[in-house]
């Protein structure tokens, strides 16, 4: 039987290290493992980290369980224990949510400017909620697939209600119907906006109303003098 800490995560073994001991600070930085507390005031580095333990393969990190300091697995495909997020994610698991291909034999983001290095990946969810990426190829594909569904849900502009989309609830694209995230808009006024399915720009407003409330303040009775 595969031996598991309380989270489900997959006990590998005991660091065999001199330097740990019981109760030492360990905070990570990637997939490297940085033990003793490194402290920072006013900008300048205090006190730096006592040491630093590279793991034996990237998702594994450091965790004491009962004064004991153990490699322990962070990818939540081995571990199934159902994480939606891995910290480190295992070479195998390490996977195109789409096309199933490994990091290394996916293409990234090219450079979008002359800062920018490219390379990554996007970042995606999959239909369990599990976190992952999706390479550009499959990215590019899957946005074309959305950009051809929203164009036929655009109804031609004699038909057109605009009354249907003012003061509402959520926010959708005037053309295409898709739902606008408005976390980071709530002073939108007359914010243009190009729709990420059907392509389309427009405008969005923030419609704000205010309420009153009033309640009597109780009146306390005069105590009569002597």
């Amino acid at each position: 039987m595969i031996e598991k800490t309380e989270a489900g995560e997959i006990i590998i073994g005991a660091i065999n290290d001199p330097r740990l001991a019981p109760g030492l600070y360990r905070s990570r930085n990637g997939s490297t493992q940085q033990f003793g507390e490194r402290i920072v005031r006013g900008g300048k580095v205090i006190q730096e980290c006592d040491f630093s333990l590279t793991p034996p393969a990237k998702h594994l990190y450091a965790l004491e369980i009962a004064g004991v300091w153990l490699w322990v697995n962070g990818c939540g495909h081995c571990n199934s224990n159902g994480e939606k997020m891995s910290y480190q994610v295992c070479e195998e698991h390490d996977r195109c949510q789409c096309c199933n291909k490994k990091r290394v034999d996916c293409i990234g983001i090219p450079p979008r400017n002359e800062y920018d290095n490219g390379g990554g990946m996007w970042g995606t969810r999959d239909d369990s909620g599990v976190w992952g990426w999706t390479c550009h190829p499959c990215h590019e594909r899957q946005e074309a697939l959305s950009r051809e569904a929203a164009l036929t849900r655009i109804v031609p502009d004699e038909d057109f209600n605009e009354s249907d989309y003012e003061y509402e609830d959520e926010a959708r694209c005037p053309y295409c119907d898709a739902e606008i995230c408005t976390e980071e808009s709530y002073d939108a006024d007359g914010e243009k906006l190009e729709c990420d399915e059907c392509g389309n720009a427009f405008t969005l407003t923030a419609n704000h109303s205010v309420t009153w409330s009033t309640s009597r303040i109780s009146k306390v009775k005069e105590q009569p003098h002597d």
